[in-house]
């Protein structure tokens, strides 16, 4: 599935962030904001198995383009932000299972809704052509969706994992955005 993502997806919106960490030596991963008005420009996820079995990709990229603006498609008007993308798109195999984390670095405390919704329906999409074209299995992908705010409220359970709460029908992590923290991938699992 991981080499059909990267072989479909624009070179232009795939995200090349994983690392290994100096601290740590595990398998690392980030997402960036880029523009020079955002205050959550980075976050650092920890803990991925490897490479060969993560890809990720930005449906807000300012670098893929239909004409001139950044849309998800040309046949979109801009309303009920259908054209809305989130900063990463993560899919990745972790202890057997394989996962689509949605995430997004937000300014505020709101927003972030929309994006996860027209997110959904892009990667609904990509999981049709996956099964259609590639005879690839993708009825066992499990989502997690993740804001990283500078409004977040990290809580966590008895075992340590971050918390979800109900947002519109979508199990979403509120994190505090700190561009130096390392968030480990199995604590939203």
């Amino acid at each position: 599935m991981y080499s059909v993502l990267k072989d479909i997806i624009s070179d232009k919106a795939q995200l090349k962030n994983f690392y290994i960490s100096r601290h740590n030596g595990k398998n690392c991963f980030s997402i960036k904001e880029s523009s020079n008005s955002a205050k959550c420009k980075k976050v650092n996820l920890v803990g991925f198995e490897s490479e060969d079995v993560t890809f990720a990709f930005e449906l807000d990229s300012k670098k893929a383009k239909c004409g001139k603006i950044s849309k998800i498609s040309p046949y979109f008007t801009d309303k009920k932000g259908l054209d809305k993308g989130n900063d990463g798109i993560i899919f990745t195999t972790l202890k057997g299972n394989k996962y689509v984390f949605i995430c997004e670095l937000k300014d505020g405390s709101k927003g972030h809704i929309a994006q996860f919704k027209s997110t959904s329906c892009f990667v609904d999409y990509l999981k049709s052509i996956l099964k259609r074209f590639y005879n690839i299995n993708v009825d066992n992908l499990i989502f997690k969706y993740i804001v990283f705010s500078k409004h977040g409220s990290v809580q966590k359970d008895t075992r340590g994992n971050y918390m979800s709460k109900n947002q519109s029908g979508f199990e979403v992590y509120n994190m505090k955005c700190c561009s130096e923290a390392e968030y480990y991938i199995e604590s939203f699992m």
